[in-house]
């Protein structure tokens, strides 16, 4: 067989596999999306929940303990009673827009493929749950991102933070302060203070509050949504709260 021949032979292949593969997408595109199955929540009242896809940690802070929580977890549990939307999203509501609660951890490897495609999303306002709960790293990245936010630069700490291929350490969340122009003394300072570790807890409470057994959780106007979730199952979800705002608004 000639060389001319056989390359011709090549891209003939070549064009068929990717024929065939644009008729794939297109099929992809036309099909239409299965039903959203939702299970109607007793607790709390007015939610549902669709299930997910797989999720990154297996994590339920009070789980048993009851009254024995800790004394700091068991007043933010006790926050999240009396305001449970209050404390849910803490980001005013754009008018027009669906709220979106985002749980959480750095150390998540579905997380730090969501966490970009929800800062894009139009149509919802999005409020950040840090959920440290895959050991001293998620602890430590969450109250870096949390710090961080005081100063301005919680967006850039959250991308960095998201894309690190290591644990962080204090070395290294120092370095990245100044990276993006920031006091590093400060936020190390920061990163220890109270209203850091309330808000932390206030995470966890409403993790437990929702069921949510591991990252990423979602709670998308009335919905709730554990694990990883396709865009068109998110674009439809967001859709369905548009016309039917939850409890929360």
């Amino acid at each position: 067989m000639s060389v001319t021949r056989r390359n011709l032979l090549v891209l003939g292949a070549i064009a068929a596999a990717i024929a065939v593969a644009q008729r794939s997408n297109l099929a992809g595109r036309l099909r239409p999306a299965p039903d959203l199955d939702f299970i109607g929540l007793d607790d709390p009242p007015g939610y549902r929940r669709l299930p997910g896809g797989p999720v990154s940690a297996a994590t339920a802070f009070f789980a048993g303990l009851g009254d024995q929580a800790p004394a700091p977890l068991v007043a933010a549990r006790a926050e999240v009673d009396r305001d449970l939307c209050g404390t849910l999203h803490t980001t005013v509501t754009a008018p027009g827009t669906v709220p979106v609660a985002y749980f959480y951890d750095y150390q998540c490897p579905i997380c730090r493929r969501l966490s970009p495609r929800l800062r894009d999303l139009p149509g919802i306002t999005l409020t950040w749950h840090d959920l440290a709960s895959l050991g001293v790293a998620s602890d430590l990245a969450a109250r870096a991102a949390i710090a961080a936010r005081a100063q301005g630069a919680f967006d850039a700490f959250h991308d960095r933070m998201m894309r690190a291929v290591f644990q962080p350490t204090d070395g290294y969340v120092s370095a990245l302060a100044e990276s993006v122009g920031i006091d590093a003394k400060r936020l190390l300072a920061d990163m220890a203070a109270p209203e850091v570790t309330r808000q932390m807890n206030r995470s966890r409470a409403l993790s437990d509050r929702f069921g949510m057994p591991g990252t990423p959780g979602l709670v998308i106007g009335r919905t709730l949504v554990i694990g990883d979730v396709d865009d068109k199952t998110l674009n439809r979800i967001i859709a369905l709260e548009a016309a039917a705002p939850g409890p929360c608004g």
